[in-house]
């Protein structure tokens, strides 16, 4: 099922009572599933996998049946996966992760010594390798090293003539890495944070496997496949968390593994080793290309397999958001987005590794045939959160093709530092939930119309899935050319003739190559298929995919700020979604081909109307923010213009504000006048409600209400019929005629303010600050 999904973090004391209230809460706004998540701050008295925590998440489960919400188990307390807060480790020593650290010596020659390395008194280093490198002003010729044997007792004679020389001891060790635990005293730098295990060991992943996925298959057996659907497991990560500067992973057995990959002795491999610190040849690449073949075979293969054979998806998201094979060992690929790091207005949509991780999750599902990609989303963005920012960042996800959104945070508790543990919390806990609310309608609307349908895409960008570029990918996207990232053994893989390239449940009409390099003589010769360099320019590939027959919608003129995913139903009709990733309103046209009618629906306001397209062209106007489904053909009335004789405007001054629900911050409650209140009260977030009495004349049409500076949303009521809410400027609302009537007419305004106040004491503007002015 796509829609909202609510990341919940279980991080106080719990009982069957908090538990039912936060889930019929979840069950109201909306959402359509959960997943639960012990974290930083869970009881000692329930604790990690105790038989009071299966107790409650077996409640849980069952209170999630009754109220239609679906479940995805999380496979860890806090973060990353793969160590169960430490059982793995403690359930035998030899599972914790390991690294390759280097020591050296300094040698000038000529010279006869010995050397017993050592990074420090653990009985646990292991000495690897010791290799002999020249040095000279430029630093380490680290690829011309020496192999050196070792003598018992871990001694190295080390017999140099003139010159300088470099002695560089690899040891595997400890890595010291740990996770982010469950209760309060393990967190980063805490003596008691959780052993991070080694996920390149078999043996501790099936551990890891043993105390977390079967426990919980043994108390929610009859719900697996049901109810639950998936389990979650979150960027892994192989040497833990703060681990030893200057580590690289590493496992007993892998330098044998590696030799084979590589096709070369396994003395050559040791030989190698100090490049990966210090540089030189294609050893380092090859090194990290090995582990994470090693990583996705041996952790996320056997999460994969041991998934499929209980009925459930593995899902969750890989360390890195450019990792498209890692993200591929998924059966609903996931990503994340967290720390501010994707932000509208600022060029992160389109740049950095990160902003490729939408179309990394959704290519990876349509890649393989799967009908969903998941994202995690707003996970540490702060209390500064703003609602606008929320939706920029949900759109920018559904515009790429993902639609299962997974919302971070809602918490249990912001008792003492919980509240400032990867805030905000989108909850009971916030000023502005009812308005979270709204957008988790929002999505569920938007995805509701994606239901069952699949999200097409004409063009295969041939990337490295290891590491997905940014750059053509951002240049489709600002043209609406619509895309899907594809490896080159799927290429080679894959069916194509007739110019159609069928790979996973896509039919390709275009290939650009993206992979610095790559030798694409001959690749798709005779079938048809256009194959293009990342340097095409965008013009040129949207002739060639229109004159090829490609039912291309674009937009005329062109709209960089624009984005357009289509899905397409079995009956053959499609939906187009349109997102304004812009900070300014956009105006164009549509070029939607032979269709004569559409569908329009506003999913942010429920509000559905009909449009007529002349010539094949579909006016688009969208606000900043602005979304819009289109159903290409769909039938429905068309929309009323509203009629306001903008002649008349009154100033309205005379409101009475009074508070209604507050976080509780220092001078909370009673009479709030118009204007920025935080300017009295900067400590305080909560909800006001205004109320002003307007007397109309006799034959007052339509009228629009604006309400000026608002700080931070707005719901507006006209005589007790309510009109909607606005959660960005502008803040103006039309209100029709049958609702104004001759004489007095009651106005009410309700406006809550941003969390940051309260929590950071950041004295946003607040309240209804105006000028208002109603238009008739």
């Amino acid at each position: 099922m796509a829609g909202p999904y609510a990341f919940v973090f279980w991080n106080d004391d719990l009982d069957e009572r908090i538990v039912s209230r936060q889930l019929r809460d979840l069950a109201a706004a909306g959402f359509r599933g959960v997943t639960l998540c012990a974290r930083i701050g869970l009881s000692r008295e329930v604790g990690y996998l105790t038989g009071e925590f299966l107790r409650l998440v077996r409640h849980a489960v069952e209170e999630c049946a009754r109220l239609g919400l679906r479940v995805v188990l999380y496979d860890e307390a806090s973060y990353p996966s793969g160590s169960a807060n430490g059982a793995v480790v403690a359930r035998d020593p030899r599972f914790a992760a390991r690294c390759l650290a280097p020591t050296g010596r300094e040698v000038q020659g000529p010279s006869s010594q010995y050397w017993r390395p050592s990074l420090s008194r653990s009985l646990d280093d292991r000495l690897v390798a010791v290799v002999l490198c020249p040095e000279d002003d430029d630093g380490i010729a680290a690829d011309r090293g020496r192999l050196l044997p070792v003598e018992d007792g871990g001694l190295v004679r080390i017999d140099v003539p003139a010159g300088r020389w470099r002695a560089v001891a690899v040891l595997d060790t400890l890595s010291g890495g740990t996770i982010r635990g469950a209760h309060e005293d393990q967190d980063d730098g805490s003596a008691t944070a959780p052993a991070a295990a080694d996920l390149l060991n078999p043996d501790a992943v099936q551990a890891f496997v043993e105390t977390t996925h079967e426990k919980y298959a043994a108390v929610l057996g009859d719900h697996l496949g049901a109810t639950v659907e998936a389990v979650f497991t979150d960027e892994p990560m192989l040497t833990g968390r703060n681990p030893r500067p200057g580590s690289v992973p590493w496992t007993p057995g892998f330098s044998h593994e590696l030799a084979g990959v590589l096709g070369t002795a396994e003395e050559e491999v040791l030989r190698l080793l100090p490049t990966l610190w210090h540089g030189g040849g294609e050893f380092p690449e090859q090194y990290a290309r090995a582990l994470r073949s090693r990583v996705r075979r041996v952790y996320y293969g056997t999460l994969a397999r041991w998934c499929a054979d209980h009925g459930l998806a593995l899902t969750g998201h890989p360390a890195e958001p450019d990792d498209l094979g890692t993200t591929r060992t998924f059966q609903w690929p996931g990503q994340d987005t967290v720390w501010r790091w994707v932000l509208p207005g600022d060029g992160t949509a389109l740049t950095g590794p990160e902003s490729t991780a939408p179309k990394v999750a959704a290519s990876a599902a349509h890649v393989q045939g799967h009908d969903r990609s998941l994202a995690e989303v707003l996970g540490a963005y702060g209390w500064e959160l703003t609602l606008e920012e929320l939706k920029w960042l949900l759109d920018w996800y559904l515009s790429r093709g993902v639609t299962t959104l997974l919302l971070h945070a809602f918490f249990t508790s912001v008792r003492g530092g919980r509240a400032y543990e990867s805030e905000p919390d989108l909850g009971e806990w916030n000023s502005l939930r009812t308005h979270v609310a709204e957008l988790v309608r929002y999505v569920a609307r938007t995805t509701g119309f994606c239901e069952g349908a699949r999200n097409v895409a004409p063009v295969a960008v041939l990337s490295d899935t290891d590491r997905v570029g940014d750059g053509i990918g951002a240049r489709l996207l600002q043209r609406q050319v619509d895309f899907f990232h594809v490896g080159p053994d799927d290429v080679r893989a894959a069916q194509a003739r007739d110019g159609v390239l069928r790979i996973g449940d896509q039919a390709f009409r275009a290939v650009v190559i993206d992979v610095p390099g790559f030798d694409a003589s001959g690749l798709l010769a005779g079938t048809g298929v256009p194959v293009l360099g990342a340097d095409v320019e965008v013009d040129h590939l949207v002739e060639l995919l229109v004159s090829g027959g490609v039912d291309l919608v674009r937009a005329d003129p062109p709209v960089p700020d624009l984005r357009i995913s289509r899905w397409e139903r079995a009956d053959g009709s499609a939906v187009l979604l349109c997102c304004n990733e812009g900070e300014s309103d956009l105006r164009t046209r549509l070029v939607v081909g032979e269709v004569s009618t559409v569908a329009c629906h506003d999913p942010l306001t429920g509000r559905t109307w009909g449009t007529a397209v002349a010539g094949g062209r579909l006016p688009l106007d969208l606000e900043r923010r602005g979304s819009l489904v289109v159903e290409l053909g769909g039938q429905a009335p068309d929309r009323r213009a509203p009629q306001v004789a903008l002649g008349v405007q009154r100033n309205l001054t005379a409101w009475t504000g009074e508070f209604t629900d507050t976080l509780g911050g220092a001078g909370a409650g009673g009479e709030v006048p118009l204007g920025n209140w935080a300017l009295d009260r900067p400590r305080t977030s909560g909800t006001v409600r205004y109320r002003c009495t307007v007397e109309l004349p006799v034959g007052v049409v339509d009228a629009v209400l604006d309400l000026g500076v608002v700080g931070e949303a707005a719901t507006v009521s006209c005589n007790g019929r309510r009109l909607g809410s606005r959660l960005w400027a502008p803040f103006r609302f039309e209100v029709p005629r049958e609702l104004l009537r001759t004489g007095d007419n009651l106005l009410e305004v309700v406006v809550s303010n941003s969390p940051v106040n309260h929590y950071e004491g950041a004295g946003r503007v607040s309240g209804l600050v105006g000028p208002v002015v109603l238009s008739v």
